[in-house]
């Protein structure tokens, strides 16, 4: 009886215990390079200050995600498997797949299609305007296309990556999947112009990229999926999750806020819901019609 249940308290703790260090380990590797950065801005008299980035400048918004975010996970990532656990924790994210192109482009493609179908929507029923004509400017795109892609990536590989199979292999799918898109959500809170259809919205999109790596067994289709929702919302003209990023397409969105999201953006409407539900459904038959997966469990080794 007494075994029973420490096994039950294991089962249950343990995936909190393995989260923890990760996310430990991030935030150190995060605070030590604010440190080397105020240290350096300090030294060589930059001008460069965190509280004034802006997504209306990509170019420092990609360089605060990649390194405040992405790299001190990845660090975080290769210390705690290297010197705390000495072993593959977490799965394989990008295994080597015959199916990884056809996976990033539905992922890409996926994205275009649903905000492309939307852009037309909303100005069918006259909810938009175009205020100014579209403006082709490469190296502005360039550098929000490079911050969508390690934004992404760095939520990827912790949310789904880290959170999703650790909670799966111990809770079961179905808490693993919740918990983990609700951490997602969760991780927004900060976002400009939120509120609780935003948190919902958001928490929906963690599911939908949750079944996305569950139906592949890799990130390659959330990693695109993701990408592309974020990168083609803001190439129409749509905010992203608060955020107003430069797009070729400058908009005066005029319709209900209910259905629009307003200043927050199409996740936090009905509008968004809907694609995501579309998402959803698109995702899980491209998962039925697909070769099956090799899917990976936490400690690294691989099952058909």
């Amino acid at each position: 009886m007494g075994k029973n249940i420490f096994l039950k308290l294991r089962q249950f703790f343990y995936p909190l215990w393995v989260i923890g260090v990760f996310s430990f380990l991030y935030l150190c590797n995060q605070l030590l390079l604010v440190f080397l950065a105020g240290l350096c801005t300090h030294l060589l008299k930059l001008p460069w200050k965190l509280q004034e980035l802006n997504p209306s400048a990509p170019r420092p918004f990609f360089f605060f995600n990649l390194f405040f975010g992405l790299i001190p996970l990845l660090l975080a990532f290769f210390t705690a498997e290297k010197f705390i656990f000495r072993k593959r924790v977490l799965p394989r994210f990008f295994p080597s797949s015959p199916r990884a192109r056809q996976d990033l482009l539905f992922g890409l493609s996926l994205g275009f299609s649903l905000f492309a179908l939307l852009f037309l929507a909303f100005a069918g029923l006259g909810w938009l305007r175009v205020i100014h004509e579209p403006v082709f400017a490469f190296p502005t795109l360039f550098w929000v296309a490079l911050t969508f892609l390690v934004s992404a990536l760095f939520e990827e590989l912790f949310f789904r990556g880290l959170h999703l199979p650790v909670l799966t292999a111990h809770w079961g799918l179905a808490p693993g999947i919740a918990f983990s898109a609700l951490l997602f959500s969760l991780a927004h809170l900060n976002n400009p112009h939120l509120k609780f259809l935003g948190l919902f919205g958001i928490l929906m999109a963690g599911v939908l990229f949750a079944l996305a790596y569950i139906v592949t067994g890799a990130l390659y289709l959330p990693l695109a999926l993701h990408f592309s929702w974020n990168f083609f919302q803001s190439f129409f003209g749509f905010a992203v999750s608060g955020f107003a990023f430069p797009s070729i397409f400058q908009l005066e969105v005029t319709g209900p806020e209910l259905w629009t999201g307003g200043a927050f953006g199409p996740e936090a409407g009905c509008s968004g819901l809907f694609l995501l539900v579309l998402a959803i459904g698109a995702t899980l038959l491209y998962g039925r019609h697909r070769q099956p997966p090799t899917t990976t469990n936490p400690t690294g080794k691989s099952r058909p």
